[in-house]
């Protein structure tokens, strides 16, 4: 009785857990293709950019309503909605996760991306199921797509796909405000 309620209770105690980790991502939107290097836990994931000289780090909190981008070189560190068109404009994941409340999501098979046993899945527009907005790649490993691409009318069909995925291990500051750094609101413009 003993060893079965041990079991019982060492069950409940299981809680699905993801793996951390760095990956380049490779992000091709209207017809220019970016390279970030992204970092992921469970609760939060950041990417590092260094485009035309310009170093930044967009950090998204799992769950939160905001989004920071920081400008090291400045040290400045930007607020602003994660429903913003530019944080969503450059983030295909905050964008892929706003339009997937909206959705309806069909698992369409199985594949392997860049070695990894991935879900394909395409999302739906709820209002007209006819219309794919999105076709993503899971990985039951790893809380983060894949691989994505946009269907949506106007984006060109952009796409992002992680390469090169290694563990790693974040420390206590990863998704933070470094200290000294001057907090402003994030401007309200397209991307």
């Amino acid at each position: 009785m003993k060893k079965f309620i041990l079991l019982s209770v060492a069950s409940l105690l299981v809680i699905p857990m993801f793996s951390q980790f760095t990956a380049k991502m490779y992000f091709t939107s209207m017809g220019q293709e970016r390279v970030f290097t992204v970092f992921s836990t469970d609760a939060a994931y950041r990417y590092e950019f260094n485009e035309n000289g310009m170093e930044g780090v967009v950090i998204v909190k799992k769950g939160s309503p905001e989004v920071i981008i920081l400008m090291p070189r400045q040290k400045i560190a930007m607020k602003g909605s994660a429903t913003n068109p530019m944080s969503m404009g450059n983030d295909p994941v905050a964008s892929y996760s706003q339009y997937q409340d909206e959705g309806i999501t069909k698992v369409e098979g199985e594949e392997t991306i860049n070695g990894i046993k991935c879900t394909r899945s395409g999302l739906y527009n709820k209002e007209n199921p006819s219309q794919k907005m999105y076709t993503v790649w899971t990985s039951e490993k790893y809380d983060f797509p894949i691989k994505l691409i946009t269907h949506i009318d106007g984006s060109d069909e952009s796409t992002m796909e992680l390469k090169d995925i290694e563990p790693w291990t974040p420390d206590a500051k990863s998704f933070e405000i470094p200290a000294g750094y001057q907090v402003m609101d994030m401007p309200k413009m397209m991307p």
